[in-house]
């Protein structure tokens, strides 16, 4: 049994505040700085990282109140995870982030699922991998799944896992993709996580092998989009009522925004120190080192009030969202991720060969801004299709049923 299994929940009524939560996150950061060349090494985030978040009272950010969790709304778990990201620890950022949010989608499954899980454990970790790569069947009272799932970020780490699965029905003309919940314990691990970003994530493979999963142990990527997941019916606060897939990009984008600015400054207090080989000159009174540094910092900047713009439009229209609300949300998530990755190509082009030494800092955030930025849901070409479209009056394309 692990110590997080062993820890008690949240007290009722003792809830943080936002900003007191974003404090415990800008405490946790140089800690996770400390071990994240260990990590990368290990591939694999500390035990002791997870721990940490889970004391600082992290994971119940977005979890609902009647489970011990905060109800705080997702652009403070952003806030927490820009703090985590600034460590310049890309891997960890993303895990205990993920660990919050996963949260707050378990929030979305049917009661008698939170239930199993949260009855429990309050402080239950939950990986997932979406893409329904394996196969999954009815059978009486639920489904049976078979094969490989990859991509599980945080899966050494977790009780539990939410993987996708297509069910093709007569009469339809889309298979129905569904989130399964299943205890990592009925599921075999492969360690298959060999990646050239976020390399401490352990994002391995899970395999499974006949494993039953209840009706209520699954939910339909229908509701969750069209925001009427069944958990929506008692966990009233509206961020479960809202379009999943237009607010819940932002948990792709706060590590890369936070390992964007930590990478950003590490660049700006290294190159202050820095000499030209040749001449001695310092590198810092270099105007073209000046000009590209002005241009990086400018699109984090945009990239950021992009996402800041997305959370007010958000909150503005949580219930009964429109699609075109949902279509803009998604480009600019989107986008923002797609300048950060462009900043950080530009930063590791001016920091030389020796900004891609292992023990800097610069070329580890480089390497997961571009791990992140190639994730499906950061794929630019969907949202902005959807956006043109939608612009043109011609509808949401018909052949993404998933956004």
């Amino acid at each position: 049994m692990s110590v997080a299994e062993l820890r008690p929940a949240a007290t009722p009524g003792a809830i943080p505040t936002a900003g007191e939560l974003v404090a415990r996150a800008r405490a946790l950061a140089p800690k996770l700085r400390e071990r994240a060349v260990r990590a990368e090494r290990e591939r694999n985030i500390p035990q002791e990282s997870v721990d940490e978040f889970i004391d600082a009272g992290l994971i119940h950010t977005l979890q609902p109140k009647r489970w011990g969790g905060y109800e705080h709304d997702h652009e403070v778990a952003f806030d927490i995870s820009v703090e985590l990201g600034k460590s310049t620890c890309g891997s960890s950022a993303w895990c205990l982030n993920y660990l919050a949010d996963h949260a707050c989608i378990l929030a979305l499954f049917p009661e008698e699922a939170q239930h199993d899980v949260w009855s429990r454990n309050k402080v239950a970790c939950i990986a997932t991998s979406a893409a329904p790569t394996g196969k999954a069947a009815p059978a009486p009272g639920g489904y049976r799944l078979d094969g490989r799932w990859s991509w599980c970020s945080g899966l050494r780490h977790s009780h539990w896992i939410m993987i996708g699965g297509l069910v093709q029905r007569p009469g339809e003309d889309h298979p129905d993709m569904r989130l399964y919940l299943v205890p990592v314990s009925e599921l075999k691990q492969d360690d298959t996580w060999y990646c050239a970003g976020l390399r401490a994530s352990g994002s391995n493979t899970v395999v499974a092998d006949n494993v039953f999963v209840p009706e209520y142990r699954s939910v339909s990527f229908s509701t969750l989009r069209d925001a009427h997941a069944p958990g929506g019916k008692v966990n009233l606060n509206p961020i479960y009522n809202t379009p999943f897939i237009a607010v819940h990009s932002y948990a792709l984008l706060g590590p890369v925004l936070g390992v964007a600015r930590g990478g950003y400054d590490d660049f700006v207090q290294w190159t202050r120190k820095r000499y030209l080989t040749y001449t001695q000159l310092n590198i810092a009174q270099h105007v073209p080192v000046q000009i590209r540094v002005a241009e990086i910092a400018a699109e984090i900047d945009a990239a950021e009030l992009l996402a800041r713009r997305a959370f007010k439009l958000a909150r503005q229209d949580y219930a009964g969202m429109s699609l075109e609300t949902r279509t803009l949300l998604r480009r600019d998530f989107v986008y923002a991720v797609r300048k950060l990755r462009e900043a950080m190509d530009e930063l590791v082009k001016i920091s030389g060969s020796s900004g891609l030494m292992d023990d800097n800092s610069i070329q580890r955030c480089w390497r997961d801004a571009h791990a992140i930025s190639s994730h499906v849901v950061m794929n630019w070409d969907v949202p902005a299709e959807n956006f043109g479209r939608m612009e043109f009056g011609l509808g949401l394309n018909p052949n993404y049923p998933m956004f």
